[in-house]
């Protein structure tokens, strides 16, 4: 299927593994120039080679996204060899400190702060410094990869939730901000999302709810555990597929928009 997207140029933040990796190939398929981030140089290379070996078109850039100068040193290099960029992907974040925060109490101000950082002020960095690009050419879009847990917010890893809702905010806000620009925001939210990199991560909560190999019971797991309506796991594709639609002239009358992405589930409506 042609997306209308050959010739285009995207940044699509930590990109170097997992739900970013998915989704800087599936643009590639569609034609469009990627630019790889993340933060090891090994890996986000990789990932840009292995584009490239499938005969797209893509660089690497590494680098944290709120060290001091890494937004503008970003840019300066994507500006140099692709001439900005017309599709940013903010997929960059995560849980700051991991699973640290099972309990609502307690959290060091530090890790607030960081979950703050790495979930917002990431993506505030990356659209301060490429958006004014896509307003000056007419066309563009900011998608920023959020998570289910914003919607349902169960009484752990609070200061990820906190931070993912004003990502969400944030999106919105900047929607309104580009108006009769060209130039549209979105936010897609993810829910549970297999990679290899949680491998561990759903082990443990399979064994908490009494299976020894979730993949040999995955509808099982998904519809019980968590609740999904879709009886399945999510896939780095399924986020893809998403991006690829928002990225597209296919959703040129969307923005402002929150896409859910989760097997049904969060209770959205």
């Amino acid at each position: 299927m042609d997306y209308g997207l050959t010739g285009k140029r995207a940044l699509v933040t930590g990109s170097s593994s997992g739900i970013g990796e998915g989704i800087a190939r599936r643009l590639a398929e569609a034609g469009v120039t990627v630019a790889v981030h993340g933060r090891n140089p090994g890996r986000t290379s990789a990932v840009a080679d292995a584009i490239k070996a499938a005969g797209g078109q893509a660089i690497a850039v590494t680098g944290d996204l709120v060290e001091d100068g890494a937004a503008e040193r970003i840019r300066d290099r994507i500006d140099a060899q692709l001439g900005g960029v017309d599709i940013l992907v903010n997929n960059a974040g995560g849980r700051f400190a991991g699973f640290n925060h099972m309990d609502w109490f307690g959290i060091p101000a530090a890790d607030w702060i960081g979950s703050y950082k790495l979930n917002v002020v990431a993506a505030a960095l990356m659209i301060e410094q490429f958006v004014p690009g896509m307003k000056e050419r007419g066309w563009g879009r900011a998608i920023q990869i959020s998570s289910g847990i914003a919607i349902q917010q169960p009484p752990v890893f609070p200061d990820y939730q906190a931070a993912k809702t004003a990502l969400n905010s944030l999106s919105g806000s900047l929607a309104k901000a580009l108006g009769g620009t060209g130039v549209t925001s979105n936010v897609i939210s993810a829910g549970v999302i297999y990679t290899p990199g949680s491998d561990d991560e759903l082990a443990k909560a399979a064994n908490a709810f009494g299976l020894e190999d979730w993949k040999k019971e995955e509808r099982r797991f998904a519809l019980e555990f968590f609740h999904h309506s879709v009886g399945r796991m999510g896939r780095p594709d399924d986020l893809a597929a998403a991006v690829l639609y928002m990225a597209s002239p296919l959703a040129d009358f969307v923005t402002g928009a929150h896409l859910v992405v989760d097997g049904g589930g969060a209770s959205a409506l």
